[in-house]
């Protein structure tokens, strides 16, 4: 399931790295729990419908953030988190909640991308883990591996499962977003996954990638 959040319009401009303080609101509505370095079951998307002014982003219209999993009980933890407060940073508010249930989805979709896909794999002979994107010819093969593991892990087998970008996408970049003073290196580009039923729901759900869980690889 997927909550569709709607914000009021911002009062002060949110800075280019927003990420860390909008991974700090998301933790602060799920109140205290064990999700924090878990590997996660929950997505959530950028912040939509921002325009580029000077030293970050504005929000004229207002904004919406996506949150989505696959655990119900995490999803009321959030409502009730936000209902309780419902302000974010520079001004943000949350003003109307919406429930969004899982497509029909079909074997094989192409998903645009609600926030950077983020992955890395260490390589041998490297100290730092290799953050591969869209660019790289390896990371098709590698990324899919891993999903599948994590699929494994999550009582969802996918021997069928197959991801890869959709590189006819005009607006298709690289793009470092830094988190915690750490850049990462990340994918702008829809991917296109051939798998099961339950697979499709996990992914849109949980996201695609490494660190889901503080705002990268969220799919619309």
């Amino acid at each position: 399931m997927r909550l569709k959040i709607r914000l009021s319009k911002n009062k002060t401009t949110v800075p280019f790295d927003y990420q860390q303080k909008l991974v700090g609101t998301i933790h602060k509505w799920l109140g205290k729990n064990e999700e924090h370095g878990k590997q996660s079951v929950f997505s959530f998307s950028q912040l939509q419908s921002g325009e580029i002014v000077k030293n970050g982003f504005n929000f004229p219209e207002g904004s919406v953030l996506y949150f989505s999993s696959t655990d119900n009980k995490l999803l009321t933890r959030i409502y009730k988190g936000i209902k309780a407060d419902p302000t974010l940073f520079s001004g943000l508010k949350v003003y109307e909640i919406d429930m969004i249930s899982e497509p029909a989805f079909r074997n094989r979709e192409c998903f645009p991308l609600l926030s950077p896909l983020f992955f890395k794999q260490k390589i041998e002979g490297r100290n730092n883990p290799k953050h591969f994107t869209f660019e790289d010819s390896e990371t098709e093969s590698l990324l899919t591996e891993a999903v599948k593991r994590r699929l494994e892990y999550n009582g969802i087998p996918d021997d069928t499962l197959k991801i890869t970008f959709d590189k006819t996408y005009q607006g298709k970049k690289t793009k470092v977003i830094k988190y915690r003073g750490i850049g990462n290196k990340t994918s702008v580009c829809p991917i296109i996954v051939e798998g099961k039923f339950d697979t499709m729901e996990f992914l849109w759900n949980n996201g695609v990638g490494h660190s889901t869980g503080i705002g990268f690889g969220c799919l619309k």
